[in-house]
């Protein structure tokens, strides 16, 4: 398995888009930590958030559908995806005294992976694609993370609004937990491929069925 960059992988639409995503996510920061009790800056912060999640679902259209995925891209989209996720759970650890549990169960599962990427990586063998049930994590963490960040406004306040805060991060936190859980079996799988315990399944087609 070799990580190929041509040159003109960097210039790549996709591959821009990926790297404006990577750009909102200081921009993104600075915003919201110094809103302070500014209405319109908090909401414009929050604005970046979607506008991320735009260009993340188009430049992985156009990725496609113009032939133009490359390994850079393969690597700095998820990228861009982490950091923007990461960003986000820090930012609202400081509004939200529940916040760091849901933080501590990201960092731990996405080190998991990371640690298991690499390893397997040096072995030339790789987890085809995020999985249902990593997708469906993501989601439900983009989701509960906009509500938080929405409900974090100076001007929003109601009665348990700090139960139904805490009630979302629990929801997030059993699916971040399910979906860590359900990885397990699966590395366990590509790593007996790794080491050889299942050499007849070490062909392309063969690994992306796990």
């Amino acid at each position: 398995m070799k990580f190929k960059i041509d040159k003109k992988d960097w210039f790549t639409i996709p591959n821009i888009l990926c790297y404006i995503r990577i750009l909102l996510v200081p921009l993104f920061m600075v915003l919201y930590l110094t809103a302070g009790d500014s209405v319109v800056q908090h909401y414009v912060a929050t604005s970046l958030i979607f506008v991320a999640g735009f260009t993340d679902f188009l430049d992985g259209q156009i990725a496609r559908r113009c032939n133009q995925i490359t390994d850079l891209g393969k690597f700095i989209d998820p990228l861009g995806d982490k950091l923007m996720q990461f960003a986000i759970a820090i930012v609202l650890v400081i509004h939200y005294d529940w916040m760091w549990v849901l933080l501590s169960i990201f960092i731990f599962k996405e080190l998991f992976m990371l640690v298991c990427d690499i390893i397997l990586f040096t072995r030339d063998v790789k987890l085809s694609g995020a999985k249902w049930f990593g997708k469906l994590s993501t989601f439900v963490f983009y989701v509960v993370m906009g509500v938080l960040l929405v409900l974090d406004c100076p001007s929003i306040a109601f009665a348990n609004k700090e139960i139904i805060c805490t009630i979302l991060m629990a929801v997030s936190a059993f699916f971040l937990l399910l979906s860590f859980v359900l990885y397990i079996p699966v590395f366990i799988n590509l790593f007996k491929v790794a080491f050889g315990k299942k050499k007849e399944q070490t062909n392309s087609k063969d690994i992306e069925s796990l």
